[in-house]
């Protein structure tokens, strides 16, 4: 009889506690007038949709990567045949410069083709909200690099028709350096666009959580 009473007992008491536990998650998720105050479903929810990006956007922006990545090879082709310099004089400064520019370029649009492999079953590159920033100040900064090397080299070969295979070669450097800045450009204005249509929809999602705090107020 005391056995069975115990046994009772015991049964009470886990049912009791197993009660008061759901007692207390339905507290913490709801506020005294029953409104849900538990995002963890909708965060979940938004984060799975936003994380799925538009595979014609990812193809696209592969695409121009690799055009950078190529055309940056290019310039440090056209212009690496003119840093052996001499014994008696060092490589040209301005065509030092040109590698140089090509070169972070090139090592740029290599790493935004190779992260989405070293990412696999991450976040994006393009999902990741604190990163846009220092992307669109860094491909500014190319920006700026390649602008000066079209202008030093534009003003020195555009119009010169003289012969010598060099001169031809130069000519067509130009040219290539205006089609890299017109690609980091392109891809300098998308990343700014990203960068800023997030700030954006963090303002919104504030001011919306304002409202429901608000709304929820006595």
């Amino acid at each position: 009889m005391w056995f069975l009473a115990l046994k009772l007992l015991r049964v009470g008491v886990k049912e009791a506690k197993k009660h008061k536990a759901k007692k207390n998650a339905s507290n913490t998720t709801t506020d005294p007038e029953g409104i849900n105050l538990d995002r963890s479903t909708d965060m979940t929810t938004t984060a799975d949709s936003t994380t799925a990006r538009n595979p014609l956007k990812t193809l696209l922006e592969t695409l121009l990567r690799f055009i950078q990545f190529v055309f940056g090879l290019t310039v440090i082709g056209l212009y690496g045949r003119d840093l052996h310099g001499t014994d008696n004089a060092p490589a040209p400064a301005k065509w030092v410069y040109a590698v140089v520019t090509a070169f972070l370029a090139t090592v740029t649009a290599a790493v935004y083709l190779l992260l989405p492999f070293v990412m696999k079953g991450r976040t994006p590159l393009a999902r990741l909200g604190r990163l846009q920033l220092p992307l669109f100040i860094w491909e500014s900064v190319l920006c700026v690099l390649w602008l000066t090397l079209f202008g030093i080299f534009g003003k020195m070969y555009i119009g010169d028709y003289s012969e010598g295979p060099k001169v031809t070669r130069m000519r067509h450097a130009v040219w290539v350096d205006l089609v890299n800045l017109g690609l980091w450009a392109v891809t300098m204005g998308w990343v700014g666009f990203r960068w800023w249509k997030g700030v954006k929809g963090g303002q919104e999602g504030g001011e919306r959580e304002v409202e429901d705090v608000e709304k929820a107020g006595p």
